[in-house]
């Protein structure tokens, strides 16, 4: 069936003067224009602003990479940052947005490449200076080319045992492989460098070429926040984004070539319709996900049909799909809505976990999830449930809160690359402007079981297929097998009996009515919550907004137990607690959901959580109804099992992780004197019960201690009352003063370094990562603190530049300061394919090297460094939500440091450059005889022998004088996945045989050149890795419990303010 739709159109141009509809919250002047060279623009004026940010967002990604250089746009997007005419220093624009409390970052998406920044709000002119010219002056260095390539194909290793990543891949590799979408678009170091040079191509001119080509004003479009007037900031723009080229002379306006780069083909072909593919993972996950192909709909702004569907498909109450299928016991959770798409295609996804019975009844699972469409396809489009959904878009638009200035930029590119009228580049991402039942129902045409494609998560080929995974994908090397869904399937999905359990949702009864706000006067704004009440049983922190003026209210509770975390028993316990009840409630909150009301209760550590978010007109009465269902709480035996099955999904896979994902847990668990790994979990689970379950939540809700904030349009008297409430339906005893402790920091000894080394449990992984910490004290030390921040500040950027840019160690680069209970420090971390020692010897050589680098600093460098961290702790919360977060997080750390920013700043300003070479000499640098050193090292266990592109030239030489045809497509997709020397001797051999005509003695010589093929042992040290030394000092940890039980625990945590200050009881 073709889509009943157009293609997608090309962007309308305004025809005069834009006045942006924006949301009544916003405040800040808007101004739209496009320049003589086509280039979009929105500035944003915020006097009150205290950063600044721009985005560029540029309409062409890597589907349109070269056939020949697969990965094209995203070494574009890294080798921007290198340097440019004007600012020739390869890390001149990071250094000066580090200097000035700035940040930045980049995507390469299918059609598109973002990049951004955010700054301090009096250094946006220089930091546009900067960026500009990566859009019209480009360096592309020639020196580091390809260091910046092996820093593209380190993100490529670093993906390669990453389930997203190699799904993601296989899907494209699935599709029909004469369109775009079958690209490989991240690259490697092979199909970026090597393969290239082999064939005569010089990859930088092939991506200058690229670039000339592709980067242009017509494709671009530009966002900047600042604190300057709407003219000055337009001023600013001209000035520098005038210099892009235009490029697109009489391209068409949309299209591959066009002005607009789409797609309006489907990747997904009749020959994938119909097609099921079982995918075996790195890691334990079942799941199902069925694909429908759509056309790019983003252009039906007014009805948007899509988010119609997605509202039905999606849903999770009572008659949903998700309500069937985990009363059936198969899933847990389901998700449905567009995705995978791009400028000129989209996929319609409906993806669901499976339970291991699910995985036994997955064609069970895929005609529900058929019948439901079946059921929406039977009934004429609904005006009451859009309207139900307009009305909360309104609601969304009319209330909407304001973003931090970078990610607000970013949305304002998307939304220009977006084909809605100009006026309505903000407003169509909330807005439902009007009903159009024709656009529904096409959408639902859309919806037929036969063009659908349905993949399968599983590690073992179900049953009833047999057979085993007899394909692979060549990038990641992914396992896979392909059959094709049976006649009698599809006569059920399209024609058979309905599921009588299976109905439309209801109206929601959650939709707020009461949306008014009761302003004040503010003489000077609130910076910290007050002190309601104060009892042993409880506490009441309470701040009416003051700001924001938005209807809505937050609440978050503390629940304080010492039964939580005792044991490894006790930490499943209370997993399970949380996990079951939130799942047993899934279908009353999800319309609560819905219409922004939310409840959530989780485990926080060592505590329970409980957080309520919404609009203020039902949130109390909501919040006390999912209370009483808790204290009402009966484990159901049969999600009791479907519940541990994620556990132990969740825990068995925390192995397979990323080596830099599992680091900081056991970097964290060192310090902890109460800390449980995921195979004490996992053995714990064995031997819990759901009557366990419901007796241990008997048990700690009889002693608990009550911690609440309360924030937003509530009055005190209104605060109090949903205090009074938690209380009455709680209803639990006070617990004695000792019991509300917190947990404390197991300290590293004086004068020591310690190093833990053990293999990264997936033997497939090529990285291995360190840890390297350094311990600077207490916590409460402020001077001591503000000059650790001002080393983090200074160290930051030189880090990233040594470590990652210049010596190549790895992509996964961070340095951080540590803050922990009674403790602070210092870290860096590292995910790398060098060995550790050898890791761990490159960043001592860097720490040392800063005591030269800080000394060199003159007077203003080091102030701006002053001047950035100051700026960061004087910046304003974005959003009501955010400041519930700032003051949250005082409580929950038991510091009740509410003047925690204003404190650092006067500390920072203090802080002098000699103070903080004190610091680094006492406590970072190799020679202090009193430093104390913890490193965590994980080695890769990854070994085999991968082909040597190197030594492939005379083989080269002989395909091409013997005229031996090879599929080029094939061969390209093999080189990109950094292949095993046998598999390329294979596949060359196998295009030998498949040689027509070919001589024997012309075989033989080919043949003798293939077994001649080298390659590079991974695994194997280099000369340097094999000469690296830990210091002499070093002592390697053989019993991490040992360790552990020598080290003495700071102080606990105690409030740093006191408590009454702030109190109005």
């Amino acid at each position: 069936m073709s889509s009943p739709f157009p293609p997608t159109p090309p962007l309308p141009k305004a025809s005069g003067p834009v006045d942006l509809l924006l949301p009544p919250t916003e405040d800040r002047p808007h101004k739209y224009f496009t320049l003589p060279n086509g280039l979009e623009v929105i500035v944003v004026s915020d006097p009150k602003a205290d950063k600044a940010a721009a985005s560029m967002d540029v309409g062409v990604g890597h589907l349109s990479d070269p056939d020949d250089l697969p990965g094209c746009a995203h070494f574009c997007e890294h080798l921007l940052f290198m340097g440019t005419k004007t600012y020739p220093s390869e890390n001149e624009y990071q250094s000066y947005l580090n200097s000035h409390n700035g940040g930045s970052n980049a995507w390469t998406a299918m059609t598109s490449t973002t990049y951004f920044f955010d700054v301090s709000a009096d250094a946006l002119e220089g930091a546009l200076d900067r960026f500009s010219g990566f859009f019209f002056e480009p360096l592309f260095n020639e020196d580091c080319t390809e260091r910046e390539i092996k820093a593209v194909d380190s993100e490529h290793k670093k993906n390669l045992q990453a389930d997203m990543w190699r799904f993601f891949q296989l899907e494209k590799h699935a599709m029909r492989a004469d369109h775009a979408y079958h690209k490989f678009g991240t690259g490697n170091y092979s199909t970026l460098w090597s393969k290239p040079k082999e064939a005569g191509r010089d990859p930088r001119q092939q991506l200058i070429e690229w670039w000339k080509k592709n980067y242009c004003a017509r494709r671009m479009k530009l966002a900047v926040v600042g604190r300057e007037d709407v003219e000055t900031l337009e001023k600013w723009v001209q000035e520098r984004f005038e210099k892009v080229p235009v490029r697109t002379e009489g391209l068409p306006p949309t299209g591959v070539e066009g002005v607009r780069v789409t797609f309006d083909e489907s990747p997904m072909g009749p020959e994938q319709m119909g097609v099921v593919t079982f995918t075996k993972p790195v890691k334990d996950n079942r799941g199902l996900e069925i694909t429908f192909p759509f056309p790019d709909l983003s252009h039906l702004f007014e009805c948007k049909p899509t988010n119609y569907v997605t509202h039905f498909l999606g849903h999770e109450g009572k008659g949903s799909i998700l309500s069937y299928l985990k009363h059936k016991g198969w899933s847990n959770y389901l998700r449905a809505g567009m995705s995978h798409g791009s400028a000129g295609f989209d996929f319609f996804k409906i993806t669901v976990d499976l339970t291991p019975d699910g995985l036994k009844h997955w064609q069970d699972a895929a005609l529900v999830i058929f019948k439901y469409i079946s059921l929406l396809r039977s009934q004429p489009p609904s005006s009451t449930a859009f309207d139900e959904i307009k009305t909360m878009a309104d609601i969304s638009f009319r209330f909407a809160e304001k973003h931090r200035p970078d990610d607000y930029c970013t949305e304002l590119t998307g939304g220009m690359q977006e084909p809605v009228p100009r006026d309505r580049i903000v407003s169509s991402k909330y807005v439902m402007e009007k009903w159009n039942p024709d656009e529904v129902v096409a959408t639902l045409q859309l919806l037929d079981p036969r063009r659908a494609a349905i993949g399968l998560t599983c590690k073992e080929v179900p049953a009833d297929v047999g057979g085993d995974f007899d394909l692979k994908e060549p990038i990641y090397g992914t396992e896979y097998k392909q059959t094709r869904l049976s006649d009698e399937f599809l006569k059920d999905a399209t024609a058979g009996a309905p599921i009588p359990e299976l109905r439309l949702p209801p109206p929601n009864p959650f939709i707020p009515k009461r949306l008014d706000v009761e302003k004040f006067d503010v003489q000077e704004k609130t910076l910290r919550p007050d002190l309601l009440k104060d009892t042993p049983l409880s506490r009441l922190w309470y701040k009416r907004d003051d700001t924001w003026w938005l209807p809505k209210t937050n609440v978050d509770i503390k629940l304080t137990s010492p039964l939580f975390t005792t044991t490894p028993r006790n930490h499943v316990l209370t997993t399970l607690l949380t996990e079951m009840f939130s799942d047993s409630v899934t279908e009353e909150t999800y319309e609560a959901d819905l219409a922004e009301l939310s409840f959530r209760f989780y485990q926080g550590g060592e505590w329970i959580g409980i957080m309520a978010r919404g609009f203020s007109d039902k949130l109390a009465v909501f919040t006390e109804t999912m209370l009483g269902k808790l204290m009402q709480f009966e484990v159901n035996d049969g999600r009791f099992n479907e519940v541990v099955d994620q556990l132990k999904l969740h825990w068995g896979n925390f192995k397979l992780n990323e080596p830099y994902r599992q680091i900081g847990f056991w970097d964290a668990y060192v310090a902890q004197p109460v800390a449980w790994t995921q195979e004490e979990r996992l053995a714990e689970l064995e031997h819990i019960t759901p009557d366990d379950v419901k007796a241990f939540g008997k048990e700690v809700f009889r002693r608990l201690y009550i911690e609440t904030l309360i924030h937003g349009n509530t009055t005190a008297e209104g605060a109090n009352e949903i205090q009074a409430m938690v209380e009455r339906v709680l209803a639990p005893r006070p617990l004695a003063e000792a019991e509300k402790l917190g947990s404390r920091t197991l300290i590293l000894p004086p004068s020591s370094e310690h190093i833990w080394a053990f293999d990264v449990p997936n033997a497939s992984e090529v990285n291995g990562a360190v840890t390297y910490s350094l311990h600077v004290g207490d916590i409460t030390d402020h001077a001591l603190r503000a000059r650790l921040q001002l080393f983090g500040q200074i160290v930051n950027e030189p880090a990233f530049d040594r470590l990652r840019t210049k010596e190549q160690l790895g992509y996964v680069v961070s340095t951080s300061t540590l803050a922990r209970t009674g403790s602070q420090g210092f870290r860096v971390m590292v995910q790398s394919e060098r060995d550790p020692v050898y890791v761990e010897t490159r960043i001592e050589a860097f720490l040392d090297s800063m005591r030269g680098y800080i000394e060199e600093l003159s007077e203003e460098e080091y102030a701006k460094h002053v001047q950035s961290l100051v700026q960061k702790r004087e910046e304003k919360a974005k959003n009501l939500g955010e400041e519930t977060r700032r003051f949250w997080g005082r409580i929950v750390d038991m510091y009740y440091e509410f003047g925690k920013r204003q404190a650092e700043i006067a500390y920072l300003k203090q802080t002098t450059k000699a103070d903080v070479l004190s610091l680094l000499n006492t406590y970072i640098h190799t020679s202090s005889p009193t430093r104390s050193k913890l490193s965590v090292h994980m080695r890769s266990q990854y070994e085999g022998v991968k082909f040597d592109p190197a030594s492939a030239a005379q083989l080269v030489e002989a395909f091409t004088k013997h005229s031996i045809p090879v599929d080029q497509s094939a061969l390209t997709a093999l080189i990109a996945s950094a292949p095993d020397l046998d598999k390329v001797k294979a596949f060359a051999i196998g295009a030998v045989k498949a040689a027509e005509g070919l001589g024997k003695e012309a075989q033989e010589e080919v043949t003798s050149l293939i077994e001649g093929l080298q390659g590079k042992e991974s695994g194997v040290k280099t000369e340097e890795e094999r000469n690296a030394k830990v210091r002499e000092g070093n002592v390697w940890i053989e019993d991490v419990q040992l360790f552990k039980a020598g080290l003495v625990p700071s102080k606990a945590a105690v409030p740093m303010e006191p408590i009454k200050q702030a109190a109005k009881l």
